[in-house]
């Protein structure tokens, strides 16, 4: 999930039956009739149809890639894994295309005097809100996943039936508006293929009949620019010509030129296809796949089957992603929206996009896939949902109220982050530390703009009152501790080795006291004291050693090695505290202590 622009990867032209079938049909068939745009107010509700199915065809992308194994432990050799990362870097490079789209389409609404729009509904969407043939949901990669992202890219007149259960068969599209129709409504479409080109008819005939001057009417500067996101196509629309660039750009990439598919969305999709499919007949055991289902964390209002996430810490992570989700739109919509914002002030909304993408989403995204959804569906995972909570535009029509509600949410998206953290695993809570960092980089980063408009950030004036991140971290460090250390004085008493692995835990906890700095205090944490808590307790083992609870001599050999192994980390840790020799002497005792134990 990138935003800047990089060289697309040329994947080789699809070899497999699908491939087969599919070149000897595709392109083959005249485009479908296009449907009527007589009125601008119709070309605006069509582009705004475009910019949801950008949306929406974007998120189901990034589930799927985000619902792919990452790692040689998750039961894939070498070259799977190898393969899988091809994939994902695919599916995410094609999803930010779609993003590529989207901007490309708000700029044609920019030029022709419309308001931006990224309202959309939340999947999967609902019945007739979009013509039969279209439907978004989210799906894990897969087979039914693969088959449905090639039935919505495929080209004009290529017959394909797409996923079972989630596709109608292709029909021919029938115009639904009349050329006396002031009103606009839901036309019918075949293919976005068909929507687009519709769209390309409509601004060449409202171009004839306004006059190109009296068609593209909006502001030049309320369109994103490749100087502000990296993308080299994201032209500026200021006539039919520009406009015909950008419809070009989105089908080239989406759907390919005519008969010439293999390089654009579409063949990218039937080649992974191909591949996954000859993968399996090689090895019927591969599951490139984390057992991913979509959940989500709120009732779907217009479908109760959609399965709900029961455990805690992931519904807060998806929460959080969400919140993180619907903050990016409201940048984009400031964006495009903007009033008195000067270039820098623009570069800086888009600076915050990027690294709420890359910083905040594809980490949670990517962690979300790892945790349980609840008891209700034993061992699933669940995935990103991209809920949004309200039906809303995003307009903060005020430049100096939108950056300070801007800045506003994103420290209480930072807060809620930090919750999670304490009630979180140490794993988890270290997975979201980057998250937290980043939330803060970019509400510090339109803070830093105020003064430009004679503001102050309100939370620029807390800062000397309340707690800064750190302080909050070290705090929920220390309440974790110490319920550590309760652990270990509600144990019953035991024999030597007890006593002395007690005695050990307060020499470690001293140390962890006198630990001001934050890293070597969070490894005291992890690495030392909750493992000697959990041997006092005579729990199961859970350090980096991962060494499940044994009986006789095997639990004897598992914890001498295990001893060892936090011996050579405290001994890592004293260089840090050479200049503190009351810190020094404290680690010095607890790494005594270790070795003799081991």
């Amino acid at each position: 999930m990138t935003m800047s622009r990089a060289t697309r990867p040329s994947p080789p032209t699809g070899q497999g039956r699908l491939a087969e079938v599919l070149a000897s049909r595709g392109g083959k068939a005249a485009p479908e009739a296009p449907f009527v745009i007589e009125h601008r107010e119709a070309l605006i509700y069509m582009l705004c149809e475009a910019a949801e199915l950008e949306h929406g065809i974007m998120c189901q992308y990034l589930f799927a890639a985000f619902s792919l194994k990452q790692r040689e432990d998750e039961g894939l050799t070498r070259g799977e894994l190898a393969a899988v990362d091809r994939w994902r870097k695919a599916i995410s490079h094609v999803a930010t295309e779609e993003m590529l789209h989207l901007a490309l389409v708000h700029n044609l609404l920019s030029a022709i005097g419309a308001a931006p729009h990224f309202g959309r509904p939340n999947l999967p969407a609902p019945a007739h809100h979009y013509p039969a043939g279209v439907n978004l949901t989210l799906v894990p990669f897969g087979e039914q996943a693969l088959q449905h992202f090639i039935f919505l890219e495929r080209p004009e007149g290529m017959e394909y039936e797409g996923a079972e259960g989630l596709d109608m068969p292709a029909h021919e599209a029938v115009p639904l508006m009349a050329e006396r129709d002031i009103v606009p409504q839901p036309q019918d479409f075949a293919t976005v293929g068909h929507l687009y080109r519709s769209i390309e008819q409509g601004l060449a005939h409202l171009s004839e009949k306004f006059g190109e001057q009296n068609l593209f009417v909006g502001p030049q500067r309320a369109q994103a620019i490749p100087e502000n996101f990296g993308w080299d196509e994201l032209v500026t629309v200021t006539d039919l010509a520009s406009a015909q660039q950008a419809i070009d750009t989105i089908l080239e990439q989406g759907e390919g030129a005519r008969g010439r598919w293999q390089h654009a969305h579409f063949g990218q999709f039937v080649q992974i296809l191909d591949e996954y499919r000859a993968m399996v007949a090689a090895n019927p055991n591969f599951d490139p796949v984390r057992p991913v289902m979509f959940a989500t964390v709120r009732r779907c209002e217009h479908d109760d089957t959609v399965p709900r996430i029961g455990e805690r810490v992931t519904s807060r992570c998806g929460d959080l992603f969400n919140v993180s989700y619907e903050l990016l739109l409201q940048i984009f919509e400031r964006y495009f929206a903007h009033t008195e914002e000067t270039d820098a002030q623009l570069g800086t909304l888009a600076d915050a996009t990027i690294a709420l993408m890359l910083r905040v989403l594809k980490p949670l995204g990517n962690l979300i896939t790892t945790l349980p959804v609840g008891p209700e569906y034993p061992g699933m995972n669940a995935g990103p949902s991209f809920e949004l909570f309200y039906e809303n535009d995003y307009l903060m029509p005020h430049r100096d109220a939108a950056w300070a509600l801007l800045e506003e949410r994103l420290r209480e998206a930072a807060n809620f982050c930090g919750l999670i953290q304490e009630i979180a695993s140490e794993q988890v809570a270290g997975e979201l530390a980057s998250v937290h960092k980043a939330l803060g980089d970019v509400a510090d980063s339109l803070a830093g703009r105020f003064a430009e408009w004679g503001a102050t950030s309100r939370f620029a004036r807390d800062a000397e009152q309340e707690p800064s991140s750190d302080g909050r971290a070290a705090k929920a460090l220390a309440r974790r501790a110490g319920a550590l250390a309760r652990t270990v004085a509600s144990a019953d008493g035991g024999g030597t080795s007890t006593k002395r692995l007690v005695s050990l835990f307060s020499a470690a906890h001293a140390a962890f006291d006198q630990a001001g700095n934050r890293e070597p205090a969070k490894r005291l944490l992890e690495s030392v004291l909750r493992p000697l808590a959990e041997a006092v307790a005579g729990k199961r083992l859970r350090a980096r050693t991962n060494i499940a609870a044994q009986g006789g001599a095997d639990n004897a050999a598992a914890l001498d090695g295990l001893l060892w192994a936090l011996a050579q980390d405290a001994t890592r840790l004293l260089g840090r505290w050479r200049g503190d020799p009351q810190r020094r002497t404290l680690l010095m005792e607890a790494t005594a202590a270790l070795q003799d134990l081991s």
